[in-house]
């Protein structure tokens, strides 16, 4: 029988190993901007619909709000690994049966944490902040001329993050917390003009490195309604921040032969104000019901392109949970929760006069293993992204999230409860 810490191993050897497959899936909408910004936290709250700026959690890592971490049970670290399953089809004009489906799976988050002290709880993670996969041929025109010619494109990469949140209890009811993230990663494009003659094409690669540092702020106030209800709300907000770039822009023809190689240095994007806000009420230590609202404002940066602009964007989600617990022998054992969740944004794209919208809704379960330290949440997802109005495409995605969590006590003085 394998030892506890052995699952931790197991954990971490999963994460290194399928991290390499989180590039698979196409979205053609993540050639504009920074890619597709990730809603997703990928934890316990995942079916809520991400819900959870206003949750608490003794035993999971609620990554939705740093003041969260200050609610962690004491003298035992948390280890969570989050995959996703992506399964999506396209509609549109420009849609047929070659290109009307695909899959992704990926391990998207990785997470540690602890109890610091009666006060402080933290944790330190990696998950991806925005992602871009796109492939498509389209006509380019020459310029100087009215020749149009055939173009092939290919995009991939993203920006990642890598973490460190703190929680600190301030009073009896009130939490701070502050979270800081390296934002690092790189989108990538190639352009590929010319015949099916590899001797005869040309080649553009494009490659922008993106890094900066991006602290983020939050709050919770929790209290006691009555003998029944509890309490809760929550804020989160950022500030604006520019990311720092390096262009790197290399053409080739058919032979590999360099024709030019630039690299510049400059501001490329700016991440906008964000703020967010939420609620929780549970009764009876056992339903909760939870709601958040999220906004970005895009539109004070004025970025815009060829057919599509940067608006501000909007996230609105609510859930709700039921846990099942018995009695323990020193407290209560929570066995089984199940979840459900509605959510709806509009996009930070307005691509043909037509901002992108997001809807949806979640299902999901967890449970703690009865042999071992090992505990497990699933959660699906099925949303509607985009419209087919204005020549545009639509995408209709199942996508199956699984959290495992791992915990285990440290700075027991040689003592055990397991």
């Amino acid at each position: 029988m394998k030892s506890p810490r052995s699952y931790l191993l197991l954990l971490i050897i999963a994460f290194v190993h399928y991290r390499g497959f989180a590039q698979n899936n196409s979205s053609p909408y993540s050639i504009l901007g920074i890619g597709d910004i990730e809603e997703s936290h990928f934890n316990r709250v995942s079916g809520m619909a991400n819900t959870g700026i206003a949750y608490r959690s003794s035993g999971y890592l609620i990554n939705n709000n740093p003041a969260a971490y200050s609610e962690l049970s004491d003298q035992i670290f948390f280890v969570e690994a989050a995959a996703r399953a992506s399964f999506i089809s396209y509609y549109g004009t420009a849609i047929t049966s070659e290109n009307d489906q695909t899959r992704d799976f990926a391990i998207e988050r990785f997470s540690l944490g602890i109890r610091v002290n009666k006060f402080w709880g933290s944790s330190v993670g990696f998950m991806p902040y925005s992602t871009a996969n796109y492939s498509f041929t389209g006509l380019k025109s020459i310029q100087g001329s009215n020749i149009s010619t055939p173009a092939d494109y290919e995009g991939n990469g993203g920006v990642n993050q890598f973490y460190w949140g703190n929680g600190f209890k301030i009073t009896k009811h009130f939490s701070i917390g502050v979270n800081l993230a390296y934002l690092n990663g790189t989108l990538s494009q190639k352009e590929t003009i010319g015949s099916t003659s590899v001797s005869n094409q040309v080649v553009t690669t494009k490659d922008v490195y993106l890094r900066n540092f991006y602290p983020s702020y939050g709050m919770q106030f929790y209290h006691k309604l009555n003998s029944k209800w509890d309490f809760g709300i929550g804020a989160t907000y950022a500030y604006k921040k520019d990311l720092k770039a390096e262009y790197t822009s290399t053409v080739t023809n058919g032979t590999n032969t360099t024709i030019s190689d630039n690299v510049t240095k400059d501001d490329y994007f700016t991440l906008p104000n964000t703020t967010g806000v939420g609620i929780a009420l549970t009764k009876n230590k056992k339903t909760t019901f939870v709601a958040d609202y999220r906004y970005q404002a895009w539109s004070d940066l004025n970025y815009k392109g060829f057919n599509y602009y940067l608006q501000n964007s909007s996230r609105l989600s609510a859930g709700i949970e039921i846990s099942k617990k018995k009695q323990g022998y020193q407290n209560t054992v929570e066995t089984v929760f199940y979840q459900a969740g509605l959510f709806y944004s509009n996009s930070y794209l307005n691509v043909n006069n037509e901002q992108l919208k997001d809807m949806g809704f979640s299902i999901g379960m967890g449970f703690n293993s009865k042999r071992n330290a090992l505990g497990y949440c699933f959660a699906f997802e099925y949303g509607i992204r985009g419209t087919q109005n204005s020549g545009l495409i639509q995408e209709k995605y199942g996508r199956l999230t699984i959290t495992l969590s791992y915990r285990d006590f440290w700075l027991t003085k040689g003592r055990k409860y397991y």
